[in-house]
């Protein structure tokens, strides 16, 4: 949610943002400040159990905050859908004990800050970027508005208000609309079915005694990650934090054990008519879980199938039947599981031969030829390398994307609540480890053998 306008972010923003947050938060165990003249990073505990994570860079003059609460849909019920996404909204918007919304919004204006928030599956993030004489300013705000909040019946109807606005324009967005769809049903019966923005009937009847106790129980030290990402001196800057957050007292927390998602049992298919001029059709499986290894060859497989300027995936949708206008893929990967999405646009009449064939290409896909390696003779002077121009984007977007600030400083929180106890990896590192044979076998593993959904959704008829 941006601070100041509140848009539904675009569709195709939000699958390439994700991808490179999730990359990023792999590639931040990967950091080796050991090579340079000065200590630019630091990781550490404070007493309370708030993880921190700061990392010194001079290439612009801002400072980037960026908090994660291991709090998702996946801590929700049937009944309190769309609780954290709400609780979300209420923490940007609304007041805490010391300040109101509108004093909120006005130091945020006066010290020239962007400020935003995001619900997931598995955590909420809170953002901050400022110019670095203000890091004070941010620091206390993040502290203020994480382990500070005023939860007031009024104010929380109010918030209700707008969150039922968005839950009313979501089918205006048929693919967010479709993946919604997808996740339910992909993963039902686990907490990961459950919609992050709710249902309309549940966002009505939530009260501020739920959404207040729930905070309490998961806006704790314990369950949070602090990053801070930008211009200041390393030790100035752990002094401050320590000076900010060490007076948020300690209280225990316990976190609920997640199993992983069953498996799909037989493919779904949905079909939904809406106000749209093209039919839209996404085909989801399930995928590795983030400290899985297969993660590597999960993205470079996306990359190779859905991504660049002539995905593999064109060729037999497009390119030998002319089926689809756009075809694209993501893969994301989650603390207890994961999942592949395929978004492709069409015209309505071709939707039952896109699915066929989208299938069988899926089903198929391990036994691709993905890099000349795989060919022997003359051949090799006619096979595209795959393998080697999915790892030089996946290489080049990933370390573009470290650039920016904002950007790596919510993958370092996340990573820290993500990884748990597995050891740190460097993610372009196992990205150029992986060959042809792995690929395969994810893909076999992943998309060849397991069901799928699918959701098309479909012009009204006139």
């Amino acid at each position: 949610m941006s601070f100041l306008t509140r848009p539904i972010s675009n569709r195709a923003d939000r699958i390439k943002k994700t991808f490179l947050i999730f990359a990023l938060a792999c590639l931040a165990g990967g950091f080796a400040s050991s090579t340079q003249d000065k200590e630019t990073e630091k990781e550490f505990t404070l007493e309370n159990g708030l993880k921190v994570f700061l990392y010194e860079r001079h290439n612009l003059p801002l400072v980037n905050i960026v908090a994660a609460v291991n709090a998702g849909s996946k801590d929700e019920t049937d009944e309190t859908s769309g609780l954290v996404h709400l609780l979300e909204h209420y923490i940007l918007f609304r007041g805490t004990q010391a300040r109101t919304g509108s004093d909120i919004a006005g130091d945020i204006r006066r010290h020239g800050a962007y400020f935003n928030a995001h619900t997931g599956q598995d955590l909420a993030v809170f953002e901050i970027s400022l110019p670095s004489d203000s890091a004070d300013f941010g620091l206390a705000n993040q502290k203020e508005i994480l382990f500070d909040l005023k939860i007031d019946d009024k104010e929380l109807e109010s918030e209700k208000e707008v969150i039922l606005e968005e839950l009313s324009q979501i089918r205006d967005d048929p693919f967010r609309y479709a993946s919604a769809l997808c996740y339910q049903n992909l993963f039902a019966g686990h907490p990961y079915g459950r919609p992050v923005f709710g249902k309309a009937e549940n966002i009505k009847s939530l009260t501020a005694d739920q959404v207040g106790r729930f905070y309490k129980a998961y806006f704790v030290p314990g369950n949070c990650a602090l990053a801070v990402v930008g211009d200041f001196d390393l030790k100035d800057m752990e002094s401050k934090v320590r000076a900010a957050f060490s007076t948020v007292p300690k209280i225990d927390f316990n976190l609920v054990e997640v199993a992983p998602p069953p498996p799909l049992r037989k493919t779904v298919e949905i079909e939904e008519a809406l106000d749209v001029q093209e039919a839209y059709l996404v085909i989801g499986t399930a995928g590795p879980d983030f400290t899985n290894a297969d993660q590597y060859a999960s993205d470079i497989l996306t990359e190779i199938l859905g991504g660049g300027i002539s995905p593999l995936l064109y060729r037999p949708l497009k390119g030998q039947r002319d089926l689809i206008n756009t075809v694209a893929m993501r893969y994301i990967t989650l603390a207890h599981g994961g999942a592949f999405e395929v978004f492709i646009t069409l015209e309505p009449r071709r939707l039952a031969a896109t699915k066929a064939q989208a299938l069988q290409f899926l089903r198929q896909v391990r036994s691709e030829n993905f890099s000349r390696d795989d060919v022997l003779g003359d051949e090799k002077m006619y096979t595209y390398d795959f393998l080697g121009s999915a790892k030089n984007q996946i290489s080049f977007g990933t370390q573009k994307a470290q650039e920016n600030g904002l950007t790596l400083a919510t993958s370092l929180a996340m990573y820290m609540l993500l990884q748990g106890e597995a050891a740190p990896r460097n993610y372009l590192d196992n990205i150029k480890k992986i060959t042809s044979s792995d690929l395969r076998k994810a893909a076999a593993k992943y998309l060849s053998k397991g069901e799928y959904v699918l959701v098309s959704i479909v012009p009204k008829k006139k």
